[in-house]
């Protein structure tokens, strides 16, 4: 697999590029049983400097992921049947994801 790419049956195939800041994120929740698909979105580079930091918004049969690294932005789309069951998962192991290397 190449670096800051994803793929597999649970990753959708329209834009697989992944930022650094989302890479633990989405690795984590393709190992979730009740993820039925993951779908990296757009990237917004080019932002001001700023902490990795994770913010979950519920929509209609998803949950909307916006992913912040140092100097990009990006969404991820998370289809499940038990998406406030992935919501207390992703809340519970914030942590993991953005620990300093």
């Amino acid at each position: 697999m190449l670096k800051n790419h994803r793929s597999g049956k649970k990753i959708g195939k329209s834009h697989t590029t992944v930022i650094d800041a989302a890479e633990k994120v989405i690795d984590f929740l393709v190992k979730l049983p009740d993820v039925s698909k993951v779908m990296a979105g757009r990237i917004a580079s080019g932002i001001k400097n700023a902490p990795a930091s994770m913010k979950i918004k519920k929509k209609t049969g998803c949950l909307l992921i916006k992913v912040r690294g140092s100097k990009s932005i990006q969404e991820i789309s998370i289809f499940s049947k038990n998406l406030e069951k992935v919501q207390e998962q992703l809340e519970e192991n914030f942590h993991q994801f953005f620990q300093k290397k």
